[in-house]
Formats: structure tokens, C-alpha cells, sequence
């Protein structure tokens, strides 16, 4: 699945930078820093629900699991705090698109479990009445099908 050339060199000119700076920075240190500097620009962004996505992605098509799943603990630390704090759906929403996308070149069924769990937590605090909103999973659901059939799956196992 890796694009390698016949010299077995790895070409990750097409990947996200901040992802493949994750990468290497994983290689040498196991872990990747909140704060990511792309390897075309020196100075650090702040690290995204989508930055977990990306590097989740790469580590996935590069066979790297530990790096997987650091990204994915990082993302459901991440997206839990990004659901409790109101203006930051956004986040939570391009994450999700990101994982549903015909266009993803990895397989991220961890990442789902993990995102229909936290909207599905999501859901449940606004049905006892704790939750404010459920615009985010009612627009999420409207536009993605096959996220909507996870999310019912998931209530429904809970709902037992």
C-alpha cells in the first residue's frame, strides 16, 4: 500500500506534512507533540482533532501501530475535551467527514468506533438532559449515511 520506488525509497511528498512530521518524530522519540511543525514551515500549528485523524491515517498506510495507536488515543483525549466545550463542533464535524470520506486512502474503523462512541455519549447526555446541543450528530447523521447506520447501531446496543 506504500508508494515505494525500486531503490526501496518511501515517497511522502503526497501525504499532510504535519502527519508525516508526527511520523518522524514518532521514529525517533515514540510519540508526537501537541504542537506539530510541518517540514515546509518552521512555525508549529496547533494540533487538531483532524491532525489525529491524518497521522492516524498515515501510520495506518505505513503499517506503523504504534504510531496508530498513539494517534488514536490522542484523538479520543482530544475529541472528548472538543464535545464538552460549545463552539468547537466544528472540529469534531471535519474530523468525522474526514474519516468518511470516499476519497480516504486508509482503513479507520478504530477511528469510527471511537468518534459513534463519543457522539454517541454525546446524544445520551443530551437525552438526560445534561447535553446542549445535537446539531453536530443531527447534521452529521443527515449527511453521512453510513455514519448515521454506526451511530443507530451503537445506541441501540446501549439501549438493550
Amino acid at each position: 500500500m506504500s508508494p515505494k520506488s525500486p531503490k526501496g525509497i518511501i515517497d511522502l511528498s503526497a501525504d499532510d506534512t504535519s502527519a508525516v512530521s508526527a511520523l518522524m518524530q514518532y521514529c525517533y522519540q515514540l510519540d508526537y507533540t501537541d504542537h506539530l511543525v510541518s517540514l515546509d514551515n518552521d512555525v508549529p500549528e496547533e494540533v487538531t482533532l483532524r491532525s489525529h485523524v491524518d497521522v492516524f491515517m498515515l501510520a495506518e498506510r505505513y503499517g506503523v501501530s504504534g504510531l496508530k495507536k498513539i494517534a488514536l488515543q490522542k484523538f479520543e483525549d482530544f475529541a472528548t475535551m472538543v464535545l464538552m466545550v460549545d463552539g468547537n463542533e466544528e472540529q469534531m464535524r471535519h474530523a468525522i467527514r474526514a474519516m468518511y470520506s470516499p476519497s480516504r486512502r486508509a482503513n479507520v474503523d478504530d477511528l469510527r468506533k471511537v468518534a459513534v462512541k463519543l457522539c454517541a455519549n454525546h446524544v445520551q447526555a443530551f437525552i438526560h438532559g445534561t447535553g446542549k446541543t445535537m446539531a453536530l450528530v443531527y447534521e452529521l447523521m443527515d449527511e453521512m449515511p453510513e455514519f448515521r447506520a454506526e451511530l443507530f447501531e451503537e445506541m441501540a446496543l446501549r439501549w438493550r
